[in-house]
């Protein structure tokens, strides 16, 4: 039953980043978005076919600013605060993506699976290196093995968001 309501409590803080991310969008003029975008992923933007940096970066950053968060042993529970932020801006980004750009098969095909995916994978991410609380009884595991999966399944995604996205610019 602990397992269930940790599965729910996650997937809240998933669902409530990215309504907070479309909330700071309603509050947001169109020039402070894509400023904001422009900054953060500006592949939203859809100004062209981003390059392979472009499409690695705001991948790899959130999952590194995870990794020293959960190193260090007072911040390592503010590590969900980074898949928060990451769900905010999901949201942020979807609402420019159907609001301002009209872009709605970029947001079907491409950004609402694939963000949505890296949502969950930097979440279990955090789970990985966040420890249990004392309170909580369970066999410790080792962490390297498990770390490697979520790593191979954020690349898996990776490989298929750069096939989506070759394929969204190759239909244009």
């Amino acid at each position: 039953m602990n397992r269930s309501f940790q599965i729910i409590y996650f997937f809240l803080i998933i669902a409530i980043g990215f309504i907070g991310g479309i909330l700071l969008l309603q509050l947001s003029t169109v020039e402070q978005a894509e400023w904001l975008i422009r900054k953060m992923d500006s592949r939203v933007l859809l100004q062209g076919k981003p390059s392979i940096w472009q499409s690695l970066l705001p991948v790899v950053i959130p999952f590194a600013i995870v990794s020293l968060l959960a190193s260090h042993n007072y911040l390592r529970h503010v590590a969900r605060i980074v898949v928060v932020l990451k769900s905010a801006f999901f949201g942020y980004s979807a609402g420019y993506l159907i609001d301002t750009q009209n872009a709605f098969w970029s947001y079907a095909a491409w950004w609402f699976p694939f963000q949505l995916l890296y949502s969950i994978v930097l979440m279990v991410f955090c789970i990985v290196l966040v420890p249990e609380p004392v309170y909580a009884v369970r066999k410790k595991l080792p962490i390297l093995p498990r770390v490697i999966v979520v790593l191979v399944a954020t690349l898996v995604i990776l490989c298929g968001e750069l096939l989506a996205i070759h394929f969204i610019y190759k239909l244009k």
